[in-house]
């Protein structure tokens, strides 16, 4: 639920650009949200699409990938956004993966 949330913020159609705080604020929710999604196990099923998924969401977590204080506005909205988009991606992924094994899709469990 609260990814499902923090994306549905992101990708919300917008007339103004939201305040840079919040663009930061939500970025970085959005990049916990999907290190722990790409850290789970749904990719031990090797197709070129998820392959594709895994290296996109690997880039936008890179550090190089992320907005500075000095980028501009419009530039994290975007960064905010494409997170948003393959956080989404990679949730529907965990999701379908969870009901294929029969489990509850609801919470993440972590292998440590």
């Amino acid at each position: 639920m609260t990814i499902a949330h923090t994306v549905k913020q992101a990708l919300e159609i917008r007339l103004a650009l939201p305040e840079r705080w919040w663009v930061d604020s939500t970025t970085a929710k959005l990049r916990g949200h999907l290190a722990l999604l790409i850290h789970s196990e749904i990719w031990d099923v090797e197709t070129p699409q998820s392959r594709e998924l895994h290296k996109t969401a690997r880039q936008l977590l890179s550090d190089e990938a992320q907005p500075s204080k000095t980028t501009p506005p419009g530039f994290a909205y975007e960064h905010m956004r494409a997170l948003a988009l393959a956080t989404r991606t990679t949730a529907a992924v965990y999701q379908l993966r969870q009901v294929r094994h029969g489990r509850k899709p609801g919470a993440l469990e972590r292998d440590e």
